[in-house]
């Protein structure tokens, strides 16, 4: 078993700031606390030695799956994104949150120290899914997608509570979209919908021409937040960023799946091309407890925590 996205990784420079900014624009509360450093956290992290970190994880109350771990490092660390001037770079990329208004959510979102980088745009998914769409920053400059979304009758995201979500996505940027969802399809995941987007060249700022090719995965039987968004940029080539989304440098560093087989998961990311960034080490991970832990790089260098809880 892996499951879908419990949490993303996002390196902070004011974690108290953070957590407000969280707090106050959707609603999340601290679920769990803890520190990060020695030797075991530096190799599954890749943090320099004697770097330290305290971390808090965040998100809806009760909830077990799309959930934020912001960490601030003891030494300061730059944006790995820059001012995001290269958009079709490789890497994670967003936080994707649903809320139930995206234009009261947008009005939080400024008042707690967020900014808007593209306002709400109406857009078609599939027949039955449509969305008001957004891309913000957090006050770290994170990029965030809030998003409101119309579903008719048979889409799998009509059922929904009317609170602002977990995190529903992270979003990936990749070299060939197919490559990656046959990659995240081997780990159990499955299409939700898969669907080249055009003429959204303002919203996502791209040169004229550029069609962006999304695939959204999620795990069946289970929640549809913690999702793996794949989005590549037809014909605007990037780099990857996996030498640059390290400690104590911010923005998202991994995300985490559990499993209940940590060795039989390891040998299923070689037979796939995974590389390890680490044997298996054994780590006091927040909110989870005492774990068993190893990290790898998925197909465009997003690092990949993969735990099974002790």
């Amino acid at each position: 078993m892996i499951s879908e996205l419990r949490l993303a990784t996002v390196a902070v420079a004011d974690l108290d700031r953070s957590c407000a900014f969280y707090a106050d624009t959707f609603g999340y509360a601290r679920l769990g606390e803890g520190t990060v450093g020695g030797r075991e956290a530096e190799l599954a992290w890749r943090m320099p030695g004697g770097l330290t970190g305290r971390a808090v994880v965040m998100g809806p109350a009760g909830a077990t799956a799309g959930l934020l771990r912001l960490v601030r490092f003891d030494v300061p660390g730059e944006p790995y994104w820059g001012d995001y001037s290269r958009p079709q770079d490789y890497g994670h990329y967003a936080l994707n949150v649903r809320v139930p208004d995206i234009h009261s959510t947008i009005d939080r979102l400024r008042a707690a120290g967020g900014r808007s980088r593209s306002e709400p745009t109406h857009w078609t998914v599939t027949p039955e899914l449509s969305a008001w769409d957004s891309l913000s920053y957090d006050p770290e400059g994170v990029l965030l997608d809030v998003f409101q979304l119309e579903a008719g009758d048979g889409s799998p995201l009509a059922d929904y509570d009317g609170r602002p979500s977990e995190l529903q996505t992270v979003a990936v940027h990749v070299a060939d979209a197919r490559r990656s969802a046959a990659f995240y399809t081997a780990l159990g995941y499955e299409v939700l919908y898969d669907k080249l987007i055009e003429n959204m060249e303002s919203f996502f700022h791209l040169p004229p021409g550029t069609g962006l090719h999304n695939i959204n995965l999620y795990v069946p039987g289970g929640s549809l937040n913690g999702r793996v968004e794949l989005a590549q940029y037809v014909g605007f080539p990037g780099e990857q960023q996996r030498d640059r989304a390290v400690p104590p440098n911010l923005g998202i560093l991994s995300v985490s799946m559990e499993t209940d087989d940590l060795d039989a998961t390891a040998d299923l990311l070689g037979v796939l091309g995974a590389e390890p960034v680490c044997d298996p080490v054994e780590l006091d991970l927040p909110p989870y407890g005492p774990s068993l832990v190893r990290t790898f790089f998925g197909p465009d260098g997003e690092v990949l925590e993969f735990y099974q809880c002790r």
